[in-house]
């Protein structure tokens, strides 16, 4: 095909329809008008299903009857997913990997592998069984939905959905569109909204923020905002591929107005075009509808480039630039659009194509009777290669125009999709470069190309499953996002080609890793013998870096194969890695899985992980097997036995008790028990676990202490007992709970009766020390500060029996810091008094007892530890005077 035809002029610029490849499949049958279509990026699948909103007649031999149906290139059906449900349909797109998400007015869904036909089903829930969904967007591998009360959702991951509330746009009506920014493109790194308001203006919306009003001088305030241009009644927007470029589509006097915004929201500059939108010499059918912007409101709008908006009319496109338009008439009305990163793809029943800008260096050697240096090379070369070559030396002698001649049929390279045309420009461009060296040129520029013209070649695969029609440019944004670029590869498992692309290309380990584990887990679904596969995937791999055996025995368990699982588990070199999976394995495995749990604790002491030890530990304790065979098992090994009796007491009390018993160490029996025993509030419970500890401790018979202290300890409590029932039934004296000692006497302190308080304590013979601290205590909390001065300075007097630094912390932690730092200052030891008051940061209170105190080496060791300007000042002057 002549690379100068199909091109479209359009005010100095040129457009070209340029062919892929012809439809050869399928596709050939298919109805676009009617039916719901879905084209993936970077060169996709297309898919399609049946549109119940529009009411047709079916055919019973329809290929879309109960089904979606995903096409390759070449119009071929890769693959069928059953589908019966008339729902409504909100949203039908391919997310980024390249899943078809189908969202239901009712907010569930299904996303469907386009290479197995395999649908998965999801639901958010009963949210929007009442307010349905009207339309639904894609972003990345989320989506956002609007639904009929014009209230915005975001669900940022398909796969895990978690349902985000926009925040109210205050929408009264529907507004004519709306589109998404993804979160990477955008300068607050969140998700974005833009929405045609039907009041005027673009209604902006960030997720997470409040939403904003753009182009309505009637709902704006800012000053700034006011600058920018009024724009009404807006019937469609649409970005450019880069997100810097807006345009909109209005309807205004009853005619259509595109108008361009460059840097949107931040530019002033708005240019504006009027364009015609009839297609008088096609044949529409009858509606009664007579709202001229309805009947001829475009299907689509799109950019191509970063210049040029298309329209998709029902058989016409419609080509706008800032300065023209142009319509060009498709062969028929059976076509659909995508906007891909450099052009506008097209699919139609007979062929796949992309509308692109020409470049300029693809113009100057290509445009009929050009004389750009561009032409001359690429005509030298031609004649050369015919061995009749022609009088070129004047080009040769012009260094300068040669090295613009060898540039421009590099780019003309780059641009061109036809692998013979860029083999003459790569060879002219070489030819050129012969007789230029290094000079005016980049000498990788041209290694570069062929390389990655090898891979866009590659990727096409003539059409076949799999195959993605994509351009010189398109390789090279999918090369920045490797991940996604082998995603997209593996999708169709196209294992070979990912690996040699991702060797050709350079792609780090993490990239041929996931090739590799992608690869494995398809092998283990086939037919073999398992030492077999475990062979070929073990040979296949052993050299390659950051495969994970893991996934692979994951995907065995899941298809049956849990002797495969465990074959392929002992090549995993990480037992961080090993171990989890023996425990998934374990719990996933129905019936006798005892093993897994035996292997995973075998891994862990082998690996001296505690973490891992205590992992195994805790999800062994969790089944449902017999107690006696757990602790059998984790008794075995010292190693293990120990980590599971630090656990237990750390953990779990209760398990403890049972494993001190299965051991039959009674004495450590009984001490947990008096333990636990001390940590009731309830009297009963704590007689009832004291008890339960005699009885441990008489089975011990070698010694008789704890039991002879226990059986004290009991009768006590028993006294105390009946004393709290005796107090019950007496009304007129205080109400006790059921507390421990310390909280009965804190009882009488509260209510000041002290000489209750001081006979209680000498009945169960609380030491004086523990009575004058929970007086205080209990002074504090009464607030009664005139009686806790007197108190501890009548305790204090003689010696100190209260610590000073023990009421100062009860002070402070009773928000009376103050009153704290005062008892603190009142300590016996000046500079016991001042460090303490430096720990705490009270640099002022700490100089003011050195000074006090007349304490001058004191004064020196801390000169150094304050920063406190007012107390470096106050000190200093005291330094100042006494050297006087």
């Amino acid at each position: 095909m002549d690379p100068s035809a199909h091109w479209k002029d359009l005010n100095k610029k040129s457009y070209k329809f340029h062919q892929f490849n012809p439809i050869t499949g399928e596709q050939k049958n298919l109805d676009f008008f009617y039916q719901r279509i879905a084209i993936g990026k970077w060169g996709g699948p297309l898919a399609a299903t049946k549109n119940y909103n529009q009411v047709i007649l079916m055919r019973t031999d329809d290929m879309l009857k109960d089904s979606i149906v995903f096409f390759s290139n070449n119009g071929k059906i890769i693959s069928k997913a059953q589908y019966k449900e008339i729902d409504k349909i909100a949203l039908f797109d391919f997310l980024e990997d390249e899943q078809l998400l189908l969202l239901k007015a009712n907010g569930s869904y299904y996303i469907v592998d386009p290479f197995k036909g395999t649908k998965k089903a999801y639901d958010l829930m009963d949210q929007f069984k009442q307010q349905q969904i009207l339309k639904g967007l894609i972003v990345n591998n989320g989506f956002v939905l609007m639904t009929n009360n014009f209230e915005f959702f975001y669900i940022p991951n398909a796969y895990e959905p978690q349902v985000h509330k926009l925040k109210p746009s205050n929408l009264t009506q529907e507004p004519e569109h709306w589109l998404v920014i993804p979160p990477q493109k955008t300068q607050s790194g969140k998700m974005e909204l833009l929405i045609a308001n039907p009041d005027g203006g673009i209604i902006h919306i960030i997720e997470d923020e409040k939403w904003k009003i753009y182009y309505n001088k009637d709902k704006i305030v800012n000053e700034i905002d006011k600058k920018l241009p009024d724009l009404r009644n807006i019937k469609m927007i649409s970005l450019s591929s880069n997100y810097k470029n807006l345009a909109l589509l209005q309807f205004i006097n009853q005619r259509w107005v595109v108008s361009f915004i460059s840097d949107f929201f931040d530019s002033t500059d708005c240019r504006q075009i009027p364009i015609d939108l009839k297609e008088e010499d096609v044949k529409k059918e009858e509606t009664a509808e007579k709202d001229i912007s309805k009947i001829e409101r475009p299907r689509r709008m799109l950019w191509c480039g970063d210049d040029c908006v298309v329209f998709q009319l029902q058989q016409y496109l419609v080509l706008v630039t800032q300065d023209q338009q142009l319509k060009v008439k498709m062969s028929n009305s059976h076509f659909a659009l995508k906007q891909e990163y450099d052009g506008i793809r097209i699919l139609t029943q007979k062929k796949n194509e992309i509308l692109r800008k020409l470049p300029e260096a693809y113009v100057n050697v290509f445009l009929p009777l050009s004389l750009k240096p561009g032409a001359q090379l690429y005509s030298a070369y031609e004649s050369f290669e015919q061995k009749n070559p022609i009088e070129d030396d004047e080009l040769r002698s012009k260094k300068t125009e040669l090295g613009e001649a060898v540039n421009d049929c590099i780019k003309s390279g780059q641009f061109e999709i036809n692998p013979e045309f860029q083999m003459k420009l790569l060879k002219a461009a070489s030819y050129g470069k012969t007789f230029l060296g290094n000079q005016l040129i980049d000498p990788n520029l041209l290694n570069e190309t062929c390389k990655y013209l090898r891979v866009s070649n590659a990727l096409r695969r003539n059409g076949a499953v799999g195959g993605r029609v994509v351009t010189y440019d398109q390789v090279l944004q999918l090369i920045k996002n490797p991940d996604l670029f082998i995603t997209l590869l593996l999708r169709y498992n196209l294992h070979y080609q990912a690996i040699e692309i991702s060797r050709f290309l350079k792609f780090q380990i993490k990239q041929k890793s996931t090739i590799y584990t992608h690869w494995a887990c398809c092998k283990v679904e086939s037919q073999q013998d398992d030492d077999q596969l475990c062979q070929i995937i073990k040979e296949k791999i052993k050299e390659e870096k950051g495969v994970s055996f893991t996934q692979i025995a994951q995907k065995s368990i899941e298809i049956g194969k849990s002797q495969l699982a465990l074959k392929l588990l002992d090549n995993e070199q990480s037992l961080s890695k090993r171990i989890p999976v023996l425990i998934w394995m374990a719990n996933y495995q129905q019936g006798n899985n005892n093993s897994y749990y035996e292997k995973a604790l075998i891994d862990a002491i082998a690996s001296k992980d505690s973490n891992l030890i205590y992992l195994v530990i805790m999800k062994f304790l969790k089944t449902d097997m017999d107690e006696t065979y757990k602790f059998g098992i984790l008794s075995q090994n010292p190693i293990a036995q120990s980590h599971l009796i630090y656990y237990l007491r750390n953990f779990d009390d209760k398990y403890l008790q049972k494993y001190l018993q299965y051991l039959k160490k009674f004495d450590e029996c009984g001490l947990l028990a008096i333990n636990q025993a001390y940590q009731q509030n309830n009297l009963n419970e704590k007689i009832r676990f004291l008890e339960f500890a005699q009885k441990f401790f008489e089975e011990e018979s070698k010694d008789s202490f704890y039991s002879k202290i226990l059986q004290e300890q009991i009768r006590t409590l028993n006294d105390l007992r009946q004393e709290v029932e005796r107090e019950k039934k007496e009304k007129s004296k205080i109400m006790m709970e059921e507390k421990p000692l310390n909280s009965i006497m804190e009882t009488f302190l509260s209510k000041d009766n002290i000489s209750l308080a001081q006979e209680f304590a000498k009945t169960y013979k609380i030491p004086e020390r523990r009575f004058n601290i929970t007086r205080v205590k209990s002074l504090i909390n009464n607030k009664n500060w005139e009686e806790l001065e007197r108190f501890i300075n009548e305790k204090n007097k003689k010696n100190v029996s209260i610590p000073y630094e023990l009421v100062a912390d009860m002070l402070i932690r009773a928000d009376q810091e103050e009153r704290g730092l005062q008892m603190i200052m009142k300590m016996p030891d000046p500079e016991e008094s001042c460090y303490m008051l430096l720990k705490i940061g009270q640099q002022r209170h700490a100089v003011q007892v050195a000074i006090n105190n007349k304490k001058s080496q004191l004064i020196q060791d801390i000169r150094q530890s304050i920063n406190d300007n007012q107390a470096k000042a106050q000190l200093e002057m005291y330094l100042s005077q006494n050297h006087k």
